[in-house]
């Protein structure tokens, strides 16, 4: 396949992104932070639509609380540490770059399992899932990921460089598992974010309850080779860049010969411990997304 042209514009677009960068890790940590975490409150407030998509999932999520108020303060919480990860980007690149990631990101936890490559590590919208990938590439030495191919290929090629020297492969998304699937055959770790709204060829599973579109390459790949499910997030240690891994459960597919069933019940396995992990750490989870969206025109359909 040819590199994509470079325009122009995609180079004053990569001189300003290589800036933005820059100046998001040189100013002060805490004011940075704190300040992401207010226009994430303050984005939720004026959404209709975001709010609507938060308390319907918290309604799920907390089914006695009937306190809308309650629950949209920690909808805010959540949307303020997804701005959070934006900053995460930038001050991880530049840790990459200086190699004091160790100091940043603790992952004992992960560690002390002990546990040999091939895995799944499997986490949503939690934490910082940023961190979450370059933490694991460094203790494993190399772990892959699917992620979508940004428009400039400039900027593109500069991420996927800096991840690299963490030893994060980043893989397209569009034909990526293929890349994944043979990371693993050859002994490496791979890592996929599960709780996003799956516009196709997604299977209805419960999440929180409710059917919702979920995402089944993985755990298609896992049940045909036997690949366990580490079911974890990177949580954020105060306001700022600091992070601590934390494990909710170790999933072994059940291979019992019905493919497509046992699929389906490491997607279950997978979404009750995913809901537990959210659960414990609820003020650093994307209640925003539209998790239902397709679900509901699947069903609709019916």
């Amino acid at each position: 396949m040819s590199a994509a042209p470079v325009s122009l514009r995609h180079r004053v677009e990569y001189v300003l992104v290589r800036a933005a960068f820059l100046f998001v890790a040189v100013i002060p940590e805490g004011l940075s932070y704190r300040v992401a975490g207010w226009l994430g409150g303050l984005y939720v407030r004026l959404s209709k639509k975001r709010r609507k998509c938060a308390l319907r999932m918290l309604h799920n999520a907390y089914p006695d609380v009937t306190d809308d108020r309650a629950l949209l303060k920690i909808a805010r919480r959540g949307t303020g540490n997804l701005l959070r990860v934006v900053l995460d980007l930038a001050r991880a690149s530049r840790a990459i770059e200086k190699g004091t990631l160790a100091d940043r990101i603790d992952m004992s936890e992960l560690v002390a399992l002990n546990l040999q490559a091939p895995w799944f590590g499997i986490t949503g919208h939690l934490g910082s899932w940023e961190c979450a990938a370059i933490g694991v590439a460094r203790i494993t030495e190399e772990a892959h990921v699917t992620a979508r191919v940004m428009n400039n290929p400039l900027a593109q090629r500069w991420l996927r460089e800096n991840r690299a020297l963490a030893g994060l492969i980043v893989h397209d998304r569009r034909g990526g598992v293929r890349g994944v699937a043979r990371a693993l055959e050859n002994g490496f770790v791979a890592l996929q974010a599960v709780d996003q709204n799956q516009r196709r060829r997604g299977v209805l599973m419960p999440f929180f309850g409710e059917p919702a579109s979920t995402e089944r390459a993985a755990a298609a790949l896992a049940v045909r080779k036997g690949y366990p499910f580490v079911i974890a997030a990177c949580i954020r240690q105060g306001v700022g860049f600091r992070f601590k891994a934390e494990i909710e459960e170790v999933i072994v597919p059940r291979i019992t010969g019905n493919h497509a069933a046992d699929v389906k019940d490491l997607i279950r396995r997978m979404n009750l411990a995913l809901e537990k992990l959210i659960l414990r750490f609820p003020d650093q989870y994307l209640w925003i997304h539209d998790r239902y969206k397709t679900a509901d025109e699947m069903l609709a359909k019916k």
